[in-house]
């Protein structure tokens, strides 16, 4: 059920934040079966596609989904070729785009579809055991499943299906995906460059382009290289999960995943999560793993305290940090010991090549660049030297590997490990149940984790965490510690800090230094939707002289408001859509956006557009005011090239328009104009020199004005009071540059609003 909001409710955009890892089932990644995908296109263009091989161009392809159990067909799904050096080998490697052609479309979920090719790999099923052990490690879950892929009714092989990140990720393992999120390719070293973001251009931010959100990585950059050591902790912790990223390097030396940061400098990603504030170390592009080496070293073998190169600051500066270089051994031996175990591992891996055995041994295209045989396939799981590139096979890798590394790490009784905690709800409320939840990591057991809190800098007492599975912990003895809070009184802020203990008297305290804090309550800015024109034909154009559908917002106080951190969304489960511009509104200003995907045309086009049958939008506060709907507004079957707004202006309710108003109030009272009342521009588009002609049928005040898109007056004529008659005025707005304007003409009461493009 939709809803009709009257005027600045302020209602909370809620959900788990403790649903991260734990993904919606979907077929796609189903890996106790091989799936079909069946892709249908022209000859021409998969001709082309192969000819040009660095052309990121969608093609419109039909695609059939055959799952044993389910099957599916979409027609006008983009495919095109992935990878950077994966593109000029043998068998290429793909990517799915379910929403190219039409936009917000899903299919089980999934926006995007890597199809993974593995041409270095003869068992093609490593990148998938590396990201089984990533998953089982309780890192954030990237899932992995098989299918055959057949193009024009050609087996073109056997893939994996590898789960795109992206905004769906990013809500589905945060809860959120308003934060920036980099793919870091060749190159990516994280050293700092100076604060030009132009000198960092390895880094690709993949999401919310209109904004360059990259300063927020130079900062991180900043931080990690320039800090004096003995300070790095304090300054680090709050912007970087430090733990993910030394649990995830702890796993890369394990599997010998050398085409990473520490090695080969590239295949990460950086998410800068708006909740905890901190970035997150993400793996991707994990196929030269688990015994595969193009470089001629040993990584079975390789120290895993000098296994990295020279130059990684983020291994470098850290490990020299003993708390951090204690953890990471700690990873590295928990790993060996349990997370790769051979006892647990071996009979998946054997259950795996059995499964896709079939798939394999009529595939091709993986002999086409090493020439790979359907021997080295079943002899890459537990058979050394396949070739120059494979000295180990899958299972040999990790046997030795697991030696070396418990016979190279040293011995320590580490402190407890204790992770950024998640807070539940996000916008915290008078008399709101606070739910404290936090993973506790240790080579002992727990004693205890306490939390001491404190409402506005004043101490009110600590509760005890527990593990019992009975205190919004999730299950009894996996790590997760919890209980609640409640909020009683007028407090404004919520200050926190944990602390563990073990069994060994080993005490650590989050945050290092400092403490966490939590605004309690949220004040709405005084900003409303003020006018909306869902189905745009002939009304109002933009610069470029097409007619997209508008959203007007208007300040309705005497303060001006910052639209920066904000947001507008026709999606109530996606609050952060489209962030608004970073701008101020003045006190009785307005900003006109144009909904009409397409973002390159300027800082005021939305990301999505509107249906004039059936729609909602609200605007947003930040992710730390969980979302506040600041305002928001539904309509159904609105005519078009009719607004829908509020009367009177900035105040009322929402109701069908007289006129539209774009960057004006729409406080007209008269329904219809006099037909004798005529108005005529001329040189419209044009170069900013027109004549205005206006037809008075009585005598009365005229007023003219111009006002650009934000609702500011840029240009007017005196008010003169006219008698009846045709009256003509010789307008010249070159100076004010080329874009689109408003002509406001008032006869009286009357009103006629003319759309004025300057090219």
């Amino acid at each position: 059920m939709k809803k009709f909001v009257v005027f600045l409710p302020i209602l909370l955009f809620t959900f788990s934040a403790f649903a991260q890892n734990i993904p919606p089932y979907s077929i796609l990644y189903d890996d106790t079966q091989v799936n079909r995908i069946y892709i249908t296109m022209a000859e021409d263009s998969l001709n082309e596609m192969y000819a040009e091989l660095e052309n990121e161009y969608e093609y419109a392809v039909q695609f059939i989904f055959d799952g044993l159990t389910q099957q599916d067909t979409l027609e006008q799904v983009g495919f095109r070729l992935r990878g950077n050096t994966s593109l000029y080998s043998g068998k290429k490697s793909f990517k799915i785009s379910f929403n190219t052609y039409q936009a917000g479309r899903t299919f089980e979920g999934a926006k995007k579809l890597n199809l993974i090719g593995n041409h270095n790999d003869p068992t093609m099923v490593r990148e998938k055991l590396y990201f089984d052990i990533y998953n089982y490690m309780g890192l954030p879950m990237r899932r992995v499943g098989f299918a055959e892929l057949y193009i024009n009714g050609n087996y073109f092989g056997f893939y994996t299906v590898v789960e795109e990140y992206d905004d769906v990720w990013l809500r589905d393992r945060y809860g959120d995906d308003s934060g920036p999120i980099f793919k870091c390719l060749y190159g990516s070293t994280l050293t700092y460059q100076g604060t030009n973001t132009g000198a960092y251009n390895t880094y690709e931010q993949q999401n919310h382009e209109q904004k360059d959100l990259k300063d927020e990585l130079v900062m991180l950059t900043d931080v990690l290289n320039n800090t004096p050591l003995a300070e790095l902790p304090c300054a680090l912790e709050p912007i970087f999960d430090v733990n993910q990223f030394l649990k995830i390097y702890a796993l890369d030396i394990s599997c010998g995943h050398w085409d990473n940061y520490g090695a080969n400098q590239n295949n990460f990603y950086l998410y800068h999560d708006r909740i905890s504030g901190q970035f997150k170390f993400l793996s991707y592009d994990c196929d030269n793993v688990i015994g595969i080496d193009w470089l001629g070293i040993d990584w079975a073998d390789r120290d895993v305290y000098t296994w990295n190169f020279d130059g990684r600051p983020l291994v470098e500066r850290l490990l020299e940090i003993d708390t951090y270089y204690e953890r990471f051994t700690y990873y590295l031996k928990e790993i060996a010991n349990y997370y790769m175990l051979e006892d647990y591992w071996f009979p998946k891996i054997d259950a795996m090549r059995d499964l896709v055995a079939p798939s394999a041994v009529d595939d091709v295209f993986r002999s086409f660049d090493y020439g790979y045989t359907y021997a080295d396939f079943l002899d890459g799981f537990d058979t050394n030297d396949i070739d120059g590139h494979t000295p180990y096979g899958i299972k040999n890798f990790i046997t030795l590997r697991n030696t070396n590394t418990l016979n190279q790490v040293e011995s320590f009784d580490i402190h407890p490990i204790i992770h950024h905690p998640e807070i539940s709800p996000l916008l915290l409320t008078e008399g709101s149940t606070v739910t404290i939840q936090v993973l506790v990591e240790d080579d002992n057991a727990i004693n205890n984790v306490t939390v001491t809190y404190a409402f506005d800098d004043v101490p009110a007492g600590s509760i005890t965490l527990y593990d019992d599975g009975l205190h919004d912990d999730n299950l009894a003895g996996d790590g997760r510690y919890g209980n609640t809070l409640t909020l009683t009184g007028a407090e404004h802020a919520l200050h926190f800090s944990l602390t563990a203990t073990d069994n060994a008297s080993q005490t650590s305290t989050y945050p290092t230094c400092g403490d966490i804090f939590k605004e309690i309550g949220y004040t709405s800015p005084t900003l409303v939707i003020n006018e909306v024109l869902p189905d745009n034909n002939v009304t109002v154009p933009d610069a470029s002289g097409e007619y997209p559908d508008f959203i007007e917002l208007f300040n309705y106080g005497i303060y001006s408001v910052a639209l920066g951190n904000l947001s507008i969304s026709d999606e109530p489960n996606r609050p952060t859509k489209w962030f608004l511009p970073d701008m101020l509104i003045p006190a009785g200003g307005y900003v006109l956006l144009f909904a009409d995907d397409e973002t390159e045309q300027g800082l005021n086009h939305v990301s999505f557009t509107l249906d004039a049958e059936n729609d909602e939008l609200a605007v947003h506060a930040p992710v730390t005011s969980g979302y506040a709907i600041i305002d928001s507004t539904s309509w159904n079957d609105v005519p078009a090239d009719i607004s829908w707004g509020r009367l009177p202006n900035g105040t009322g309710s929402f109701t069908l328009l007289s006129y539209i108003t774009p960057g004006f109030s729409n406080d007209v009272e008269t329904d219809t104009l006099p037909s004798t009342f005529e108005v005529t521009l001329t040189n419209n588009p044009g170069n900013g020199l027109s004549t205005l002609t206006v037809q008075l049928p009585a005598d009365e005040l005229v007023r003219l004005t111009i006002f650009n898109t934000e609702g500011k007056s840029v240009y007017s004529e005196p008010s003169a009071y006219l008698t009846a008659g045709l009256y003509s005025y010789s307008l010249d707005v070159t100076g004010l540059g080329s874009g689109t304007y408003y002509l406001h003409i008032v006869h009286g009461n009357q009103r006629v609003v003319l759309p004025y493009i300057v090219l």
